[in-house]
């Protein structure tokens, strides 16, 4: 890995980028066309009723409740403006940018968070209206409302939060690493807000919502987004959850990195050849939006994120395949490590991606492997 000047995605820049409009994500999309967030949980109820393995009640139980905190930060206010202040009477006085950077660094790992990046926030990430999938919980906004960030939060601090290894081989059966990933992000990010808050600076935590987390975290120096559309990181692969906290405090950004993620995933394509919902390219990249749901002007691999989400309710849960077949999804080991130091090279990348498949590293894991047991509801649902 190398640290650069640049985060590589501007080599892949054609045209003026704009900003991006959160009622085209495919969350808010799928909230709107056809509600397929009550059809996927309608099939999840339809899952348990006929003994699915791997979709039984205590999977969705799990699902649902480990995506709790997340939801009720998207209730609050608090994800839509500066966190409360009960100090308001003093204030940290010229903070040393480094140390301060060393500190919020330690608080946000102590916190929660498995990595921490910091990088100078770009408003051209910042979404530029307020889309239904996170105003649904809310009364603090509507769909539409326009999002306008003041100028004084110029730093955005981003943290990344390992889901399992095991349990994400579950997929696409539940698998509720994501879930309880977007609640650690919730809890993360609301607390670091809350800490920065009670120094006397402003602070807005967001998960999903507010802007674009993958390329903040890209110029935070976590890592690269890949083929999936998921940001690749060094020590997790794909395998992570993104919170971030926009603030006025004073910061050192961290450098992008190049981690040869790029060159890798023109190559790799596992992802696009697994994707259940064919929401993947297995072609060349492309400048051009398939949709309302892609940005144009930046050569890379646009998602087909309605093909995606209509899996979703078919699955009746959401899916993760994609990360559970890419070959930077490893435990963070020596053996791996050593891999690693080949990929990021692009050294025997084709054997790398080949022994992957032959030692079965993205392979689904059995229910029985997990301790499922469908026979814990009985007929009359109880």
């Amino acid at each position: 890995m190398r640290y650069v000047t640049e985060p590589t995605y501007k080599r892949y820049i054609t045209r003026g980028l704009k900003r991006f409009d959160e009622r085209n994500t495919g969350f808010s999309r799928g909230a709107v066309e056809g509600d397929k967030y009550t059809l996927m949980h309608e099939r999840s109820i339809a899952n348990i009723e006929r003994l699915v393995p791997g979709k039984t009640i205590l999977e969705h139980a799990t699902w649902v409740a480990g995506r709790t905190t997340d939801y009720v930060l998207r209730k609050s206010k608090l994800a839509r403006e500066a966190a409360p202040i009960y100090n308001d009477r003093y204030r940290l006085k010229s903070p040393d940018p480094a140390a301060m950077t060393r500190i919020i660094k330690s608080v946000a790992r102590w916190i929660g968070a498995d990595l921490v990046g910091i990088a100078r926030l770009n408003p051209l990430w910042i979404y530029t209206n307020w889309g239904l999938h996170n105003v649904t919980y809310t009364e603090a906004a509507e769909e539409g409302d326009p999002i306008e960030v003041p100028g004084e939060y110029n730093m955005v601090i981003v943290m990344a939060h390992e889901m399992d290894y095991q349990v994400v081989r579950n997929t696409p059966n539940v698998e509720p690493e994501t879930d309880i990933g977007y609640s650690k992000c919730a809890w993360s990010a609301a607390s670091l807000a809350t800490f920065i808050s009670e120094l006397g600076y402003r602070a807005i935590p967001a998960v999903n919502e507010i802007g674009l987390s993958i390329p903040m975290a890209v110029d935070a120096g976590l890592g690269e987004m890949g083929r999936h559309g998921q940001l690749i990181t060094r020590e997790f692969g794909p395998r992570v959850r993104i919170s971030k906290v926009l603030t006025d405090l004073p910061l050192v950004p961290d450098p992008p990195v190049d981690m040869g993620v790029q060159k890798f995933c023109e190559t790799c394509k596992l992802c696009a050849k697994y994707c259940p919902s064919r929401a993947l390219m297995l072609e060349e990249r492309t400048d051009e939006a398939w949709d309302s749901s892609n940005s144009p002007g930046m050569l890379k691999w646009p998602i087909r994120a309605m093909r995606c989400f209509d899996w979703w309710v078919k699955n009746g849960t959401h899916c993760t395949v994609c990360i559970r077949v890419c070959p930077w999804n490893k435990p963070n080991n020596i053996l791996h490590r050593l891999v690693r130091a080949f990929a990021e090279r692009n050294i025997l990348t084709r054997l790398i991606v080949r022994m992957d498949q032959l030692l079965g590293y993205g392979r689904q894991a059995k229910p029985e492997d997990t301790g499922q047991d469908p026979s814990v509801m009985t007929r009359d649902g109880r």
